[in-house]
């Protein structure tokens, strides 16, 4: 099978523990009820009027034996998200057709002033304990949400013992040593515990991938390449319990990913040959792409019983970013920085500010109510220099006040109704500055520099019928709101005065139906279908060479379908489907245009056995299909337009084994089980002969580790 993307496998199953048979019904081969906190009110997945995918720890622990890439990990595992590109852009990889909120343990890591396409990988996947993703517009986080959210939630001690701590090293390579290419190894180290009212984690990770190699053996391109990369992370989390009530928490993670490789790239051929890396020196002028560091830290201060029923919790925190993007040199049919050669990249620093009360209103056995209200706050500064000094994008400053409500009302037990709000004050302060031309011969544009102020109302609603659980639907509707790229669109303004630049808000309106069902705890069931509309869209086109953002409206429907079923006391195994579609509505008023590939992905389907053959065994299977999307025609040139390229059907198989003995683990991971040789979606839709790239062959991982 050819023309296969690059899927990790999905690995969802819980060894059984060495010590006794009877813990297999509290592993993962138990279909469980999942209680979440991203919709801020903590409260069983089903009863959340909204779609929500929960990703496990184990998951993430048997994944990262694979790929340790989020990206990777969240483009197989949630329905409505895009697969990864295999590189280190999630610029496609939307979520529902939208543009979505990355969060670790609630600290943004999407930076609206200035998209950085980097926002899922900003953490290394041993330090999170699990990812929890609510789908479609949200109104509870504000900016940036009209895809949905993603909170990545971190690791923190949960034993009572002193010391504890766990050891795993790891080696990969590429089809079995052939050709001795793209070796690979890592690192992790974690020790927790608990002294008197003292908890404590540290987590550090290390590790470098070989070069990317293809299932023919051929070097890919290195371009926003995930090969021959260095990868730090260090997380530290410390806690103390004041008493049963009332806790202090401070987190500190540090993430640096940096690509080092002897290989440059050359461009290939759309539709015929793909670009490749080959053995080279870079330009002198370059320096290593990635993220030279990603910044984390928030101390929280949380409460129970502050005042009449109602919990407290109060935070600050602080982020700071610096990720650098590919080398590009000066081109003369497509010149851009004034014709000069260049490497740009994205800065980024915010200081937040949340606090919020949980109110609990009983009124009788059968009717009771939470009432969340708060504040948010953040201040948000974000430019896109050039290596060289010269600014692209200039210092932009975000100011943003944001009070919010949310009540639920539970009666007689089964149904639950949610309503709430939020208002959202942003003031950006934009100095003057002048646009940094493609062409010494463009005229020279001083936009005058000023405020741009943004109000907006959010609004959400839902309800949740669960009074069995065999049919438990809801339905819900939500808004949701943004300040899309404002960056993008500053750095290529032909007007002097910041009026005359549109920099409008995206807003959009999101309804939902679906339905959650658990049959005995044997099978669950999920479907759901969305429909999000926007006045204003938030689509990438290119044009002259560079994107820009379609503000024609925009609609995007769609379906997703799950279930998951334990066959036997060690057999487990599921399905999920994602399909959707989004139009544009041209000047003449018909829906008659496609929004781009960028945003909407083709159909994806994934399905998974999980096994356990003997006692401590395990073997994981899993098959992904992603459809064919074909919804553009060729140009006068006869080439497709960027981001409108057609992508072809693509198959993948994985697959995970391994053995505990007491606290060790042994695994053997292998993806692309059948070493076929594709093109990655991205490549495909993107239409770019640079980015016409291979995913990668068969990858083979041991992984060794020892709890203690």
């Amino acid at each position: 099978m050819k023309n296969l993307t690059f899927i990790v496998p999905m690995l969802t199953m819980t060894a059984l523990s060495a010590q006794a048979q009877s813990r297999m019904e509290d592993s993962t081969m138990q279909i469980k009820e999942v209680v979440i906190s991203t919709t801020r009110i903590p409260e069983i997945r089903s009863n959340s009027a909204s779609t929500v995918t929960i990703i496990g720890h184990q998951q993430i622990v048997e994944m990262s034996k694979i790929a340790p890439d989020m990206s990777k990990i969240l483009g197989l595992l949630t329905p409505g998200m895009a697969l990864s590109s295999n590189t280190t852009s999630s610029r496609s990889q939307s979520l529902r057709g939208r543009s979505v909120l990355v969060l670790i343990d609630g600290i943004p890591q999407s930076t609206p002033l200035r998209a950085t396409d980097r926002d899922i990988r900003t953490i290394d996947p041993a330090a999170v304990d699990h990812i929890e993703v609510v789908k479609g517009s949200t109104a509870l986080y504000g900016n940036g949400a009209i895809g949905g959210v993603i909170n990545i939630i971190t690791k923190k001690s949960l034993t009572d013992k002193a010391f504890n701590g766990q050891t795993a090293i790891s080696g990969s390579t590429y089809d079995f040593f052939r050709k001795s290419k793209g070796q690979g190894y890592r690192f992790n180290q974690q020790f927790y515990g608990r002294v008197r009212q003292f908890d404590y984690l540290v987590n550090g990770s290390y590790g470098r991938t070989g070069s990317n190699v293809d299932g023919d053996g051929q070097y890919i391109s290195p371009r926003y390449g995930l090969g021959d990369t260095r990868t730090t992370n260090i997380l530290t989390k410390l806690g103390y319990q004041f008493d049963s009530k009332n806790r202090l928490e401070f987190m500190y993670n540090y993430y640096r990913s940096l690509q080092d490789t002897k290989l440059i790239p050359q461009t290939g051929k759309y539709l015929v040959s793909p670009a490749v890396g080959v053995k080279g020196d870079r330009d002198p002028q370059a320096v290593d792409e990635g993220t030279r560091y990603n910044h984390n830290g928030y101390l929280k201060f949380t409460s129970k019983d502050i005042f009449a029923h109602t919990d407290f919790e109060a935070s600050a925190y602080a982020s700071s970013l610096f990720t650098i993007y590919d080398f590009r040199k000066a081109n003369k049919k497509q010149p851009r920085w004034e014709e000069t050669s260049g490497q740009s990249a994205v800065k980024d620093r915010k200081l937040g500010l949340r606090a919020q009360f949980d109110t609990r209103l009983v009124f009788s056995d059968n009717v009771f109510t939470n009432i969340l209200y708060g504040y948010d706050f953040l201040k948000d500064k974000t430019a896109q220099p050039l290596i060289d000094g010269r600014l692209w994008v200039p210092w932009l400053t975000s100011y943003n006040h944001a009070p919010f409500v949310q009540t639920k009302t539970t009666l007689w037990q089964w149904l639950n109704v949610k309503v709430g709000g939020r208002y959202d004050f942003i003031r950006v302060k934009v100095p003057d500055y002048q646009v940094l031309r493609n062409r010494l011969s463009d005229p020279v544009v001083d936009v005058k520099g000023g405020n741009l102020d943004y109000g907006n109302f959010s609004f959400n609603a839902g309800i949740s019928f669960n009074k069995y659980k065999v049919f438990q639907p809801f339905i819900a509707f939500s808004q949701g709101f943004s300040i899309f790229d404002l960056g993008r669109t500053l750095r290529a303004a032909k007007a002097d005065v910041l009026s005359k630049i549109s920099t409008e808000p995206v807003k959009t309106d999101n309804y939902e139906v679906g339905a959650y069902s658990n049959i005995s705890n044997w099978l669950q069931l999920n479907a759901s279908f969305f429909y999000t509309y926007s006045k204003l869209g938030s689509d990438l086109v290119i044009e002259n060479g560079f994107w820009v953002v379609n503000r024609k409206p925009q609609k995007v429907y769609g379906v997703e379908l799950s279930a998951d079923a334990r066959l036997l006391s060690n057999l487990k195994s599921g399905v999920n489907f994602t399909w959707m579609e989004g139009k544009v509505k041209s000047d003449e008023g018909k829906w008659d245009a496609y929004m781009s590939n960028i945003s909407i992905p083709a159909p994806k389907l994934a399905l998974y056995v999980n096994y356990e053959p003997l006692r401590n065994t395990y073997v994981n299977l899993q098959y992904v299909h992603t459809g064919k999307r074909d919804r553009f025609s060729t140009n006068e040139k006869g080439n497709y337009n960027e981001g409108e390229g057609i992508v072809k059907r693509i198959n993948l198989v994985n697959m995970t084994a391994g053995y505990k003995l007491q606290n060790w683990d042994f695994s053997l991971g292998i993806s692309n089980l059948l070493n076929n040789t594709y093109y990655t979606p991205a490549s495909m839709m993107m239409a770019r002969d640079a980015e016409y790239a291979h995913g990668d062959g068969r990858n083979v991982t041991f992984t060794v580790s020892y709890r203690y």
